[in-house]
C-alpha cells in the first residue's frame, strides 16, 4: 500500500508543479510580449512626432530661433502634442533640446523654454540617450500611485539634436505584474499545504501499517492461544512420561552414565518441553503479580542456570545489587534466559554476555549486550515477530516472548545497538518507566 501511495502522491505534486510552472512561464511570456508591443507603440509614436516636426518645420518660412522655436509656433505645437497624447492614450509628450530646454509640450505643467529635467523619471538615462543618440525606456516608475514608463528619443532637427519626450501610463503592466507575483505566492503556497497534506498521508499511512502488523500479530497470538491448551494436554504429558521413563532406564542399564544415548534423548525432551514452554508463555495474556525484586540477585540466578549448559559464555553484571524493580520476579528471569540464550547461539557457545545499568534521572534502562555478528538486515524490521528467527536452529519465539512479558510488565523493549550490516556485536535495551523503580533495597 505505500508504494502505491507514494508514486501517487509523487505524481500529483509533480502535477501541480508542472501545472504552476507552465502558468507562470506562459504569464511570463505574455507579459513580455505585451510589455515589447507597448515600448514598440511608444517608439513608433516618438519616431512619427520627429517626423513630423521635422517635415512641420521645413514647411515655415522661418528659420529656428535658437534656442527656441517662436512662441507661436511653439503653442501650436503644444497643441498638436495635446491632440496626439489624447488620441494615443500617452500622458504627456514633450520635445526638448540635447540640454533638456522644452520647446513645446502637451501639457500645461511643462511650458516653452522651461528646463525639463526637473520632471523626467530618470535624468541619467536622458542624458545617456543623448550623448550616445539612442532610445532609452526608463523603468517603471511610481508617481502620485500611478505607474509610469518613459520613453527618450533623440532625433536630429536642422543639424542639431533634439529629443521626444514620451510617458506612457503603465498601471495596466505593474498590476498584472502585481498579479503574477501573487500567483506565484498563491503557487507556493498551495505547494507547501499539497506537501503537508501528503505528509500527514504518509503518517497516517505509517500508522496504518503499524496497526495492520499489530492486528497480524494479535492474530497470530490468538492463533497460539487457541492451539496451547490443546499442545498442553497433547505433547506436555507425554514429554513428561518419556523424560521419567528415560531417568528409570538409566539408573538401571546405564547407572555410571556412560552412554550418551540416554542425553541425547533427554536433551532433546527437554528442548520440546521448553518449546512448549515458550508457546505456552507467549499465548499467556493473564496479569502479572508485582512485588519489589532485586535485579542482580535475579540476573545471577539466570547466570548460574546456564553455567553448565554454556561454559564458554563470560557473564558480566553491571548492576548494583540495591537496584530494585516493582515487578514480575519470574518474568524479569524469563526475559532474562531468553536473551542470555539468544546471545549464546549467536556466539556459537564462547563470547562475553553483559548486562549493565543506565540510570538517566527517573528512568533506568537494562542494557543486555553480547560480542555475536549481529543480526541480519532482513531479520531486523520483523524481529519481535513470532517465528521470525535469525539463527537457522531457533524457533523465532524468544523474543516474541520476551517483549510480550515485558509489555505485560510495563517495560520496554527495543534493538538499541547493531551494525548495519548485520556484522557486529547486539545490544538490547529493556527500558523501565520511573514508577516501576523499587525502593532501594538495604543490603
Amino acid at each position: 500500500m505505500r508504494k502505491p501511495l507514494l508514486a501517487t502522491l509523487a505524481a500529483a505534486l509533480l502535477a501541480l508543479v508542472l501545472l504552476f510552472a507552465f502558468s507562470a512561464w506562459l504569464f511570463s511570456r505574455n507579459l513580455g510580449e505585451a510589455r515589447r508591443k507597448s515600448q514598440e507603440r511608444m517608439a513608433g509614436l516618438a519616431l512619427y512626432v520627429g517626423e513630423h516636426l521635422k517635415e512641420d518645420v521645413l514647411s515655415y518660412p522661418f528659420a529656428l530661433q535658437p534656442p527656441l522655436f517662436p512662441s507661436s509656433y511653439a503653442e501650436e505645437q503644444g497643441r498638436w502634442l495635446a491632440r496626439l497624447t489624447r488620441a494615443t492614450g500617452l500622458e504627456r509628450a514633450v520635445i526638448t533640446d540635447s540640454a533638456g530646454l522644452v520647446y513645446a509640450s502637451s501639457h500645461n505643467l511643462i511650458a516653452s523654454g522651461e528646463e525639463i529635467r526637473p520632471y523626467l523619471v530618470d535624468t541619467a538615462l536622458f542624458a545617456a540617450a543623448a550623448r550616445d543618440e539612442r532610445p532609452r525606456f526608463t523603468p517603471l516608475a511610481k508617481i502620485d500611485g500611478v505607474h509610469f514608463q518613459s520613453l527618450y528619443w533623440p532625433f536630429i532637427l536642422r543639424d542639431k539634436r533634439h529629443m521626444v519626450v514620451l510617458e506612457s501610463d503603465q498601471n495596466f503592466m505593474a498590476s498584472v505584474e502585481q498579479y503574477r507575483t501573487y500567483l506565484a505566492l498563491a503557487s507556493l503556497f498551495l505547494t507547501a499545504v499539497f506537501a503537508l497534506l501528503a505528509s500527514g498521508l504518509l503518517v497516517l499511512d505509517r500508522k496504518v501499517q503499524a496497526a495492520l502488523a499489530e492486528s497480524r500479530r494479535n492474530e497470530r497470538l490468538a492463533f497460539l492461544g487457541r492451539t496451547s491448551a490443546e499442545l498442553a494436554h497433547e505433547i506436555r504429558n507425554p514429554l513428561g512420561i518419556i523424560k521419567s521413563s528415560i531417568d528409570v532406564l538409566r539408573r538401571k542399564y546405564d547407572p555410571e552414565r556412560r552412554q550418551q544415548a540416554f542425553d541425547f534423548v533427554s536433551d532433546e525432551v527437554m528442548r520440546l518441553s521448553r518449546l512448549i514452554g515458550n508457546i505456552l508463555g507467549l499465548s499467556r495474556d493473564t496479569p502479572l503479580e508485582e512485588r519489589p525484586f532485586a535485579v542482580r540477585e535475579a540476573l545471577e540466578g539466570v547466570r548460574d542456570s546456564h553455567a553448565g549448559e554454556f561454559p564458554g559464555i563470560a557473564w558480566e553484571l553491571d548492576v548494583p545489587p540495591a537496584f530494585a524493580l516493582s515487578g514480575n520476579r519470574d518474568a524479569f528471569r524469563q526475559v532474562a534466559d531468553n536473551l542470555a540464550r539468544n546471545a549464546a547461539a549467536a556466539m556459537g557457545g564462547a563470547g562475553r554476555f553483559r548486562v549493565a545499568l543506565e540510570e538517566d534521572g527517573g528512568r533506568a534502562a537494562l542494557l543486555f549486550s553480547d560480542t555475536g555478528p549481529g543480526f541480519p538486515a532482513e531479520v531486523k524490521a520483523r524481529l519481535f515477530e513470532p517465528f521470525v528467527s535469525g539463527s537457522k536452529a531457533g524457533t523465532g519465539l524468544g523474543l516474541s516472548i520476551v517483549r510480550s512479558l515485558c509489555e505485560r510488565s510495563g517495560w520496554t523493549i527495543r534493538l538499541s545497538g547493531d551494525a548495519a550490516d548485520g556484522t557486529g556485536p547486539t545490544s538490547f535495551e529493556v527500558a523501565v518507566p520511573r514508577e516501576k523503580i523499587a525502593m532501594e533495597k538495604k543490603r
